[in-house]
Parts: C-alpha cells; sequence; structure tokens
C-alpha cells in the first residue's frame, strides 16, 4: 500500500455493516473542506462509483426543480460519506468496492429480509431541516381556485351560413352578362346576371297560352250561370255543370303556370309583362341579388351555358362572422354553451369578446377534437373569413381544485405525484398522487389530490423522488 492510498471505512445507514475503501488520492480533486480527512477519500470514491452507476456525468452537480445546486453546501454540512448515507444508503454501500449491478441488488434484498423485522413502513420519508436547506428545499402552500380558468384554443373566423346567398339557374341557360365581381357590394334587387333560356321561354309561352284558355272557360261559366239565374236553363243542367268544370281546371293548369315561372325566379313585376314580351325577349331573364351583401365567390362566365347544378356567385353577409375552435377532449368538462369568451386576433392585436354559442356533439375523427362555435360583430368588414385567431374560454373555477407550481410535480410512468411536507412532522414527506384539471407552463391545476393551506415542496421535488425510490427498493427488496 502506497503512502498515497488510505484505508478510510464507511459505516452503512443502519450502522451494522462497514466497508473498507482505498482510495487514491491521485485519483480525484477533492473539495477543499476535507482535504485533510480520510473520510473524503471515501466519500469522494463513493459518490464517484455512485455517480457512474446512475449515469450522473457531474456527481457534484444536481439539477433540482430547474435549479442548478452545488453539492458543496451539503457537503459542507455533513461531510462527504455524512450525506450520501442520507440520501442514499445504496449510493453508500457502492462505497464498499462491490460492482454497481449484483452487489448492490443483493445488498437490498438483504436489508430488505432486515426490514422484516422491524414495523412496516409507513411510505413516509425523512429529510431534516439540515439536510433541506443543504438540498435547496423549498416549501409552499397549496392555494385554491379562484380565478376563471382561461382555456385557450385554436380557431379561425368563418361566415355565417345561414348569411350566405348562392345564386344559382333554374333551368338550362346560356350566359349573356354579369354584372357583379368579386368583392363588390350588393344591395337586395340588384341585376348580378343575364339569361337567355329557350326552356323559360317555353315556360312563358305556356303561362300566356293558360291565361288565354282560363280567361275563355271563365266567360263561358259565366254566361251559363247567368242563363240559370234567369230561369232558362235548370241548376243542374249538364251544359252549366261542364261550364263549371272546365272553368276550375283551366284555372287551375294557369296557376301551376305561373307558379313554374316563380319557380324559375321570375319576379311578379317581370309575370306581369309577359303578353308584352315579343319573339326572344321571353328567352330573357336577370337574376337579382336577393338581399344584401358582398360578392365572396364568382363562377360564371359570358357566353358559357350553365344549369340548375351550378353556382354562379355566392354572396355574404359580413356584419357578423363566426369563430370556430378546437376544443380537446380532456377539457371538454370544462366548457359548456353560454360561457364568455376572448377571441384574440395574432396579427393585429384585437381582442374581441363573446360568448360560447354552440358545443359540438360530435368528436373529429382525425383531429380527437370537438368544435364549439361563437360569433363576433363585424359591421365595418375588418374582420376576414378564415383568418387564424386564439381563443380563450373563460371556464369559472372548479370546486375543490387547488393551484400548486408546476415544477412540484413529479410524472411517473405517466402519473403525477407531489411531495407533502406533514402537518405534525415538518421533517416528513408523503408522496402523494394527484389527479390533473389542466397544465400551463408555470402552474398546474389539480382536481383531486390536495387541499388548500397543505404545504408541499416546490423545489427539490426530484431529489426527494429519488430517496423515496432508493427508500422504497430497501424496503422491499426490489431495485427499478
Amino acid at each position: 500500500m502506497s503512502d498515497l492510498t488510505k484505508p478510510t471505512t464507511i459505516m452503512n445507514a443502519d450502522h451494522t455493516e462497514t466497508h473498507t475503501v482505498h482510495h487514491d488520492e491521485r485519483s480525484s480533486p477533492r473539495p477543499a473542506a476535507a482535504a485533510n480527512s480520510p473520510a473524503s477519500h471515501a466519500a469522494s470514491h463513493a459518490a464517484s462509483h455512485a455517480a457512474a452507476g446512475r449515469g450522473w456525468s457531474q456527481p457534484w452537480i444536481w439539477l433540482v426543480g430547474g435549479t442548478a445546486v452545488a453539492a458543496a453546501a451539503a457537503l459542507a454540512t455533513y461531510g462527504p460519506a455524512g450525506l450520501l448515507q442520507r440520501l442514499s444508503p445504496s449510493a453508500a454501500h457502492h462505497a464498499g468496492g462491490e460492482p454497481a449491478d449484483g452487489g448492490s441488488k443483493a445488498w437490498i434484498k438483504s436489508r430488505g429480509a432486515d426490514a422484516t423485522r422491524n414495523p412496516p413502513w409507513d411510505g413516509l420519508i425523512d429529510v431534516s431541516n439540515q439536510q433541506q436547506k443543504a438540498i435547496g428545499v423549498r416549501i409552499d402552500s397549496v392555494i385554491a381556485q379562484t380565478e376563471p380558468l382561461k382555456l385557450e384554443v385554436q380557431g379561425k373566423t368563418d361566415y355565417n351560413p345561414d348569411t350566405l346567398l348562392k345564386i344559382r339557374p333554374r333551368f338550362d341557360t346560356l350566359v349573356m352578362a354579369v354584372h357583379a365581381a368579386t368583392g363588390q357590394q350588393v344591395k337586395k334587387g340588384d341585376p348580378l346576371v343575364d339569361l337567355y333560356s329557350v326552356r323559360l321561354a317555353e315556360a312563358k309561352l305556356e303561362y300566356e297560352s293558360k291565361q288565354s284558355q282560363a280567361d275563355h272557360d271563365r266567360q263561358i261559366a259565366g254566361h251559363q250561370r247567368d242563363l240559370s239565374a234567369k230561369g232558362v236553363i235548370p241548376d243542374a243542367s249538364r251544359a252549366l255543370l261542364d261550364a263549371v268544370n272546365l272553368e276550375r281546371r283551366s284555372e287551375l293548369e294557369f296557376k301551376l303556370a305561373r307558379d313554374e315561372l316563380e319557380v324559375f325566379g321570375v319576379s311578379a313585376e317581370e309575370i306581369a309583362k309577359v303578353k308584352e314580351e315579343n319573339g326572344t325577349e321571353k328567352a330573357k331573364m336577370t337574376l337579382r341579388a336577393p338581399g344584401d351583401g358582398t360578392v365572396i365567390s364568382r363562377d360564371v362566365a359570358i357566353g358559357n351555358i350553365y344549369d340548375e347544378k351550378d353556382t354562379l356567385l355566392v354572396i355574404a353577409s359580413i356584419e357578423e362572422l363566426w369563430v370556430w375552435g378546437s376544443l380537446y377532449e380532456r377539457d371538454l368538462g370544462s366548457v359548456q354553451a353560454g360561457l364568455p369568451w376572448e377571441v384574440h386576433f395574432p396579427f393585429t392585436g384585437e381582442v374581441v369578446t363573446g360568448t360560447v354559442d354552440y358545443v359540438a356533439n360530435q368528436v373529429d375523427p382525425q383531429t380527437r377534437a370537438v368544435r364549439i362555435r361563437g360569433s363576433i360583430p363585424n359591421a365595418d368588414g375588418r374582420f376576414k373569413s378564415d383568418q387564424l385567431v386564439r381563443v380563450f374560454v373563460l371556464c369559472p373555477p372548479r370546486p375543490g381544485a387547488t393551484v400548486i407550481p408546476r415544477r412540484s410535480m413529479v410524472t411517473e410512468a405517466g402519473k403525477a405525484f407531489v411531495f407533502v411536507q406533514r402537518a405534525d412532522a415538518p421533517e416528513r414527506f408523503e408522496r402523494r398522487p394527484i389527479d390533473l384539471l389542466h397544465e400551463f407552463s408555470d402552474r398546474v391545476i389539480v382536481a383531486k389530490g390536495l387541499e388548500p393551506g397543505e404545504k408541499l415542496v416546490t423545489i427539490g421535488s426530484l431529489v426527494l423522488s429519488q430517496v423515496y425510490e432508493d427508500r422504497l427498493a430497501v424496503e422491499t427488496g426490489e431495485s427499478r
């Protein structure tokens, strides 16, 4: 044994086992505070050995709750070996020179066998005030959720389909002229498209024919009624009955011919002028705007032939726009119709308030989201359809829900845990599972598992999680 290699004896956490460690002082630098201490050689070797087993590249620096905490403070309080034994007995055992694989498992199993002679573990871990200070543990109180939950969803604007006016011909037709362009504002009755259709001319001729026949049959029936009234013919005479029957039939046929023109979109004023039309004028017709709005789509060209399946123009009212949002399934329980919301236009910085008018009853099979809808005023037309927006639904606080910092939460196998300080024992901590309601970048809303006023670890939870796992391994005889 050289002068630079000195034996050091380390006591395990239960003070029942000792191991002699030969540490070469030349192998690694030592902390200045313990440069002349024999225990520092073994502790340094043990920590390096444990760090290698755990995959730590820097055994003396830990990342705790997002903050780098130097182990020098802990070393100054307990000494290297003491801190290692207090926080991780299994790591201290590696200082004995045994391999980190088989030897560690055998030692844990032996500790598990010894634990059967002691009272059952209550699931709590002990961290003294000095250890908490050395690690950098911070403890804060759980607070109740009192502010509305601003649930953010992505969305876009859209036209209200109830205000869309689609202009279609109702028969085969040739387009002679177009009077409207995309983006043009129109008023009710403004001319849009001039049509020329043989089918329309036939309908007008049929209307004239039926009108003439109805007038003729009406005169004959009237004459027969006059004869019956004067007693020339009996009331039940065949001539009177036939005349009345023809009158009714011709009136019905005339009405059907007129209805056909109305179905074709011919106005009452235009129908009244059919008698005055000559030749090809009966084949002409002008489609007019059925309401006020803006032409948002045009798919018509002069000289083309269209039928009733073709949409020539689309007119929309832009005084009000719909806003659609996509709500994830996990947030369904927080949103319902009638809740207030804020619509943010990210590129203009404008914010418009409104309410949720509708929550869909179906989950989109592609996006796995549920659509919600509201409306916003747009009298000046500054908002456009299909603009991307951010929607914040203001959900009321849920009874019993609490708010905690996000960094206090530890996630393992998809489950969330926190470390709660016992009210009757400030140096004892319980690892408690929680049910999450919603997660933000800096905070978490907890639906179940915590009560307002309870104390929990907000910085240092990762270190306590490792201590808990080591204790669990010792107590159960199994390592993870």
